[in-house]
């Protein structure tokens, strides 16, 4: 198709349904306008306008390359494990997923709206901007909220976990609940608003909790129900209290090693023999999510290895 006569200047990560929205605004189209038109040109797409299943259409609307939304690109994709690289960490242009969609800070796109796939969460750090789901608002304290930005990005983010991979919402929801109990009060507002109020503690927990001697914690299926739900409740006590010093102090308090488990400030003693710390109200809510605790946060954490090829097997002595 020829290049229509208005084209846009497309962003990094953009997706294709943005792209196609803000050409149909330049043009003075309407959305089906502009597919219908597409569709004369190409009979097998479907009825609805749907630009993901034309992206190179879309791209050669607005001049730009074929492959402008190149499918293997890795760049953006968050890390998996996969057999493709051996079982590591990686980005798999086959494996990997690409986080979901989020909307652009309207500063950054000079007031359009955007909607792009990137390594990015929620919080604009040069505008100190929250930006989630097209909202535009001032956040009072941006240190905590870039620091948060910068973990998600970036250690979270090689771990495999991103906004909207089930781990920030469960560790939001967790926090949310240990504030309405320790403020005897009800939260405002749905989850949106949750993760907007404490998305620096949300963040925090979930490193925490995915952070190689916690995830040793979770993993091991000895441990019961009841030690789990302490040690997560005094996680995200500490967290609560800012105090990295508290927080650091969880590990040394809630440790497993072979089969010997410690306990608080008990000595070390066989799993079978360990005993649950005395619990708070929030570690009687989480204990009946343990489960579901140990699903989410352990996501990410695939430890299978790929079997052994024939050929690398050793022969077996006749």
């Amino acid at each position: 198709m020829r290049v229509l006569p208005a084209t846009v200047s497309p962003f990094p990560g953009e997706t294709v349904r943005s792209l196609y929205n803000r050409l149909v605004e330049r043009n003075s189209l309407t959305a089906g306008e502009l597919w219908t038109a597409i569709r004369k040109a190409n009979q097998g797409l479907p009825l609805r306008t749907t630009p993901e299943a034309a992206p190179d259409v879309v791209a050669q609307l607005d001049n730009l390359p074929a492959n402008w939304f190149d499918r293997h690109d890795t760049t953006r994709r968050l890390f998996s494990r996969c057999i493709h690289n051996n079982w590591a960490h990686a980005q798999c242009p086959r494996c990997s997923a690409l986080p979901k969609p989020v909307t652009m800070c309207r500063r950054c796109s000079s007031g359009m709206n955007v909607e792009v796939q990137s390594r990015a969460g929620a919080f604009c750090a040069r505008h100190k901007r929250w930006h989630r789901d097209g909202r535009d608002e001032a956040i009072g304290i941006p240190v905590a909220y870039a620091r948060a930005e910068r973990c998600l990005t970036g250690t979270l983010w090689a771990r495999g976990i991103g906004l909207d991979t089930g781990e920030i919402e469960l560790a939001c929801e967790i926090i949310s609940t240990y504030h309405e109990l320790v403020d005897d009060a009800l939260s405002i507002g749905g989850a949106d608003q949750h993760l907007r109020d404490f998305y620096p503690e949300a963040v925090e927990l979930t490193a925490f909790l995915t952070a190689p001697s916690a995830r040793a914690f979770l993993r091991n299926r000895q441990i019961g129900y009841l030690p789990v739900a302490a040690m997560v409740e005094a996680s995200a006590t500490a967290v609560a209290s800012r105090s990295r010093n508290r927080l650091s102090s969880v590990n040394e308090r809630f440790r497993a090693s072979g089969r010997e488990l410690r306990l608080g400030d008990s000595a070390t003693k066989p799993l079978r023999h360990g005993r649950s710390l005395e619990m708070g109200a929030l570690g009687v809510l989480v204990r009946d999510s343990v489960p579901r605790i140990r699903a989410v946060f352990l996501r990410h954490d695939d430890a299978r290895r790929p079997l052994p090829m024939r050929r690398d097997r050793p022969a077996r002595h006749q």
